[in-house]
């Protein structure tokens, strides 16, 4: 399996962190070598935070700008931000209901940047929590990062201690919508 490197982007207290943390740990426990990175904004809450998540054998555990292979967005506004991490023919991932702008559109077109958007907050509001839309993210980003279903189950029993069944859920949820 070829290297992997992913941005990961959001604002304090969406989750960012535990994103991270099951595409990490789903990566481990399927056997493929993984480093991580984190960064936190000045605010706790609501502050820029950023993840570098690297899959495959690696030196560093950072990403220069114009290398990443993919980045995943919980706020439009993060990934938007973070952009310029991604090289020409990435995958961008980003949880928004509404469109990109409309400027940005030509621009990833002409470097061959292929973007998706998961109404993931919508997702998990109709599942019960709004909270659960960083676990419908990484479902969605599992299959684009080429994690296997059973991998991200066993990270997420791991890692989460609450409400299992709505995480559950939630994943599944990603899961499908990535397919």
């Amino acid at each position: 399996m070829s290297s992997v490197n992913a941005v990961l982007a959001g604002r304090g207290g969406q989750g960012v962190l535990l994103l991270t943390r099951l595409l990490a740990t789903a990566a481990a426990l399927a056997g493929r070598p993984v480093m991580v990175s984190e960064t936190h904004g000045m605010s706790r809450r609501g502050g820029s935070v950023v993840c570098h998540l690297k899959l495959g054998d690696s030196r560093s555990p950072l990403i220069r700008r114009g290398t990443a292979d993919c980045l995943v967005g919980l706020d439009l506004h993060e990934t938007l931000r973070n952009l310029p991490f991604l090289r020409r023919g990435a995958v961008l991932l980003t949880n928004s209901e509404q469109p990109l702008p409309a400027e940005v559109e030509p621009v990833l077109h002409l470097v061959d940047i292929r973007a998706h958007r998961l109404p993931a907050s919508q997702m998990a509001d109709a599942l019960g929590s709004r909270a659960v839309a960083n676990v419908v993210m990484a479902g969605f980003a599992g299959r684009h990062l080429s994690l296997e279903a059973e991998s991200l189950s066993q990270a997420l029993e791991n890692l989460v201690r609450g409400n299992l069944h709505l995480n559950r859920q939630a994943l599944e949820a990603g899961l499908a919508a990535g397919q």
